[in-house]
């Protein structure tokens, strides 16, 4: 029994050493994990190369983000209009806030959209039918390496699980099992983290993100003041925020310029007394 009880546990710190190298390895080869390397198949140079390099641009894992700025008539209509458009071509809202106007500022709305990657380009010239553009742009982040990573180490820590859950069924003492439970917990708990980094990432590959922002035509940009009193606010905000700033600098300033101004008068003191000192005393005959 103490032989076996030592081969489970020999395999047990071996499985866990070989899955922890695998874990940390990040984008190294997959042959450091046991397995051989794929050769990479060489291309003809024919024909076929032009199509086989198209199914290596259709794996590419990439993000695609935007940001539009919209000048409407009315934001809370074109902020439905947008929806309904987003809706059409399968995308869905992630965040939407409007704001009606007031004296001191426009009417506005602010809209966070997803949608399928292939249907940017279209979702994005149907938004700006909504008014007119003020600026746009649009980015796109490669992070196929990223994606290919965790892919591997996902299938390293499912091996590494699975090597453990085998072992776990053949334990029969009690010492065992229970550190076979805590190895498998481990690497369950890192494995679905790996796994939940993987899912955004592929959501974020397979929706991708507008920020679309709508306001009044001829406001300028939103809540910029549109008269004296607009003006007038706004001014008088922005004196009680330095008022306000000004007196926690100076608290913050304070306490050091009280400990400065105690060693200037023990200094002042010092040189008083010695000063004194030197005039009452006699000159030398």
């Amino acid at each position: 029994m103490k032989r076996y009880a030592l081969t489970v546990a020999a395999t047990v710190a071996v499985v866990v050493l070989l899955a922890g190298c695998s874990s940390s390895s990040g984008a190294s080869s997959p042959s450091e994990g046991g397995r051989p390397a794929p050769v990479a198949p060489q291309r003809d140079q024919s024909a076929s190369g032009g199509a086989e390099d198209s199914a290596v641009s259709a794996d590419a894992q990439v993000i695609t983000t935007g940001w539009v700025s919209i000048s409407v008539t009315n934001p809370s209509t074109a902020s439905a209009s947008a929806v309904t458009v987003v809706e059409q071509h399968g995308g869905h809202i992630d965040n939407r806030s409007e704001r009606a106007g007031t004296d001191s500022e426009s009417a506005s709305a602010e809209l966070t959209i997803r949608v399928p990657e292939d249907a940017v380009t279209t979702v994005l010239d149907d938004l700006k039918k909504l008014g007119t553009v003020d600026s746009a742009s649009i980015s796109s982040t490669d992070v196929t390496a990223q994606t290919t990573d965790l892919d591997a180490r996902i299938t390293a820590m499912q091996g590494s699980v699975d090597r453990l859950l085998d072992l776990m069924a053949a334990a029969t003492d009690i010492d065992d099992l229970i550190a076979l439970e805590s190895a498998i917990s481990t690497r369950q708990a890192d494995l679905d983290s790996l796994k939940s980094q993987r899912d955004l990432l592929g959501d974020q590959v397979a929706y991708s993100t507008i920020d679309l922002q709508l306001h009044t035509e001829g406001s300028g940009r939103p809540g910029a003041p549109k008269d004296f009193w607009g003006g007038l606010a706004v001014g008088w905000n922005s004196l009680v925020a330095a008022l306000n700033g000004s007196l926690v600098a100076l608290g913050v300033a304070l306490p050091w310029l009280l400990v400065l101004a105690a060693l200037a008068a023990i200094t002042l003191v010092i040189v008083r007394t010695v000063t004194r000192r030197k005039s009452q005393t006699p000159p030398a005959p």
